[in-house]
């Protein structure tokens, strides 16, 4: 029987079985949390306090577009005017300039960025490029040297958020056009489409699960876990009683877990975890009583530890996770 259960049909599963346990506290972490400063006419990256790399930049305090986006093996890129970006290499020279500009006489939105953490693929993209039919949007790899090549473009779609798989090797594409279900499409690197994948709500998150196999899309609201290879749904869940910030899959035990909250500018309170095993058709759930500082939501990210213990990451606190079911 396959499963396609809902939250509430989830719900009611629940209470015919033993109370399920999730235990959620403040965590330590010894990954790299990599923020950056502007400083004495500087961009300055540091680890957890202790400076990593620096470089001289003449920051306008007019650019709406400026941001940083630090890699973990010490480069930085500066995204700059729009549509330019400043790639550093680790002793904070300049490697090369870029503009992804779509040169559109209607006009277009701030370029995005998406990475793997090393940087090994990094995807620029316009979400939105204006035209006469309306909206559409493209997407690029960007090599260290003069080696880009686009893997996505269209002239009717925009794209609703972009996320590149742990080892750099697929990229997931998320579009929407009014009036049509939001699409996800996935990419190897080099741009060949991989699967196709319909959603019925507006995407507002990937991840790319592992090697790239398995792919988890989430609105405010709901989320669903697909299989890449065969494009089947693995599994689904509605989220009532909070916003859904983050959600991601664990292949090793089939869980789903998801993060909720409230965000008011750089804050993230009212603070909710879900964690749903799929097999068990069983959900733990647990508050938390603080608030967390969130830079990007797109820096968040889930570290399994164990079986049914995780730690979401990303943020000014980690949160360690450990279910029983």
């Amino acid at each position: 029987m396959k499963f396609s259960f809902t939250f509430f049909a989830l719900f009611l599963l629940s209470q015919f079985s033993l109370a399920q346990s999730l235990k959620l506290n403040e965590a330590m972490s010894s990954q790299k949390n990599l923020e950056y400063e502007y400083l004495e006419g500087k961009i300055v990256i540091q680890d957890n306090g202790t400076i990593v790399n620096s470089a001289e930049y003449n920051l306008l305090s007019d650019d709406p577009s400026f941001k940083v986006y630090p890699l973990q093996n010490g480069e930085f890129i500066i995204r700059e005017n729009i549509a330019n970006f400043v790639l550093y290499d680790s002793f904070g020279a300049v490697i090369r300039p870029i503009s992804n500009s779509s040169q559109s006489k209607d006009g277009e939105s701030i370029s995005e960025l998406a990475m793997d953490p090393n940087g090994k693929t990094i995807v620029l993209y316009n979400p939105e490029i204006k035209n006469s039919k309306g909206l559409g949007s493209r997407a690029q790899v960007i090599g260290v040297e003069d080696s880009d090549r686009f893997i996505f473009y269209s002239n009717e779609r925009e794209i609703r958020t972009v996320c590149v798989s742990e080892n750099g090797q697929f990229v997931a594409i998320a579009t929407g056009k009014e009036g049509t279900e939001d699409e996800v499409t996935v990419v190897d690197r080099f741009g060949n489409e991989v699967r196709k994948i319909t959603f019925d709500r507006e995407i507002v998150g990937l991840n790319l699960y592992g090697s790239g196999s398995t792919l988890t899309v989430f609105s405010s609201g709901r989320v669903a876990v697909y299989n890449v290879l065969n494009g089947k749904r693995i599994g689904s869940s509605s989220f009532r009683g909070g916003t859904l910030r983050f959600a991601n899959y664990s292949g090793s035990d089939k869980t789903i877990i998801g993060l909720t909250g409230d965000l008011n500018d750089n804050t993230l309170s009212n603070i909710g975890v879900r964690i749903i095993n799929v097999d068990a058709r069983k959900i733990a759930s647990q508050k938390y009583s603080g608030s967390v500082q969130v830079s990007d939501l797109d820096r968040i990210k889930l570290n399994r530890n164990g079986r049914f213990n995780y730690t979401i990451v990303g943020m000014s606190k980690n949160l360690n996770l450990k279910a029983e079911f």
